[in-house]
């Protein structure tokens, strides 16, 4: 089958001491130090064969994420810019839905050519932080398109409690095609979701909502913001390309960064008045651009304010923790989308109309086009919400 595979040189930089789960699975926990001179083509590789519970997909749709590009970028010395687990070679691709086509022997809730929608996080269930529920923390985690074999493929070969069934999507949308795109953008929602409902606590209805960075997960949040009853949901974006998805997809405001600091305007004096002094209740930042990003939360946020980190950064974030402790406000981080059933949270929203994430998708493209699909999906200049890739386009 064809399948785009991801290749790299194992060569940690000196100074740099692997773990013993580095060494022992020859995975990189910090992908930056480890990986040399990575390559990805799309290339012949054998169909998965099924263990027993695993079902065999025929892959519907897979979206292009940061982390494929990041994995592909590489700094000034070889090594991936990619700063987390990464494990090669592999198949990348870990937004994904697919159609069932064959059952390992002791599958028994998964049908053949049921649609389904796949969990990216794979958690072991018996480690000290599955056991405590915190299944993203997971001591064994495995993550589809990064350490395990992702979507970018024909066929993947999925765990039966990985699955989360989309035919009631399909009934609902009346087309296959749109339910197996929809459980594609399942995954990053279901991030967003799980900051701003499980780790933060949930959107007050009524509070007025801040959204740093408008790429998909900023995206999705502004879909849910507006379905959990936000009061004013405000976007924040570098640069304009992307205003019409951020109205699109909920916000009621778009503020450019580029054109506030051209006009000598600060974002958080815009956030304020537009919110008549009363300021964010919630402010998601979904950039990682921590440094610039974070002067400007501190100075929006009403007393309670809930901080959403979704944004994976670099550099060190110079928070006021005065301000943080005046307004009795708190910082939440969150990364993942396991457990809490947060997938069929998302895919109930998505099957009552209460949000359709499809709205952010500006890019379709054949697997055997995947190279332009990647170029489509890292190009700045244009408004890119979410590029899919799949087999059947």
């Amino acid at each position: 089958m064809d399948a785009f595979l991801a290749e790299a040189e194992w060569a940690p930089k000196e100074g740099y001491t692997l773990s013993q789960r580095e060494s022992r699975d020859h995975r990189a926990m910090r992908a930056n130090f480890v990986y040399k001179d990575l390559k990805a083509q799309l290339k012949k590789v054998p169909v998965p064969v099924l263990g027993e519970k695993e079902v065999l997909l025929q892959v519907g749709a897979c979206g292009i994420c940061g982390s494929d590009l990041g994995v592909q970028k590489a700094g000034e010395d070889g090594y991936t810019a990619y700063g987390i687990q990464l494990r090669l070679p592999v198949i990348l691709g870990h937004e994904l839905s697919g159609k069932v086509v064959a059952l390992g022997k002791n599958v028994t809730k998964v049908k053949v050519n049921d649609l389904i929608a796949v969990e990216q996080i794979h958690w072991c269930g018996e480690c000290s932080m599955c056991r405590s529920g915190m299944f993203n923390q997971c001591e064994e985690l495995e993550e589809l398109g990064l350490s395990k074999n992702g979507g970018f493929a024909e066929y993947i070969a999925i765990p039966e409690k990985y699955c989360c069934v989309i035919n009631d999507l399909a009934e609902k949308l009346g087309d296959e095609m749109a339910a197996l795109e929809a459980g594609a953008l399942a995954e990053p929602t279901c991030v967003a979701y799980s900051g701003i409902q499980v780790n933060a606590g949930g959107i007050k209805s009524g509070a007025h909502v801040v959204i740093f960075g408008v790429g998909p997960i900023g995206l999705a949040s502004a879909a849910l913001a507006r379905a959990m009853g936000a009061g004013k949901i405000i976007a924040v974006g570098a640069r304009g390309v992307r205003k019409g998805l951020a109205l699109t997809m909920g916000a009621d405001h778009f503020l450019s960064t580029d054109e506030l600091t051209a006009q000598g305007v600060r974002v958080s004096d815009v956030v304020m008045d537009i919110t008549n002094g009363v300021g964010a209740g919630m402010v998601i930042e979904a950039t990682g651009c921590y440094a610039s990003v974070y002067p400007e939360i501190t100075r929006c946020i009403a007393p309670g304010a809930k901080i959403l980190q979704l944004g994976v950064g670099t550099t060190a974030a110079p928070v006021d923790l005065t301000t943080i402790l005046q307004k009795n406000a708190r910082i939440c981080g969150s990364m993942g989308q396991a457990g809490s059933e947060i997938f069929p949270s998302v895919l109930r929203m998505m099957s009552s109309g209460r949000i359709d994430i499809r709205k952010m998708i500006t890019g379709r493209f054949a697997l055997c086009d995947i190279e332009e699909a990647m170029a489509c999906a890292k190009d700045t200049k244009t408004p890119q919400g979410k590029v899919l890739v799949s087999q059947f386009y």
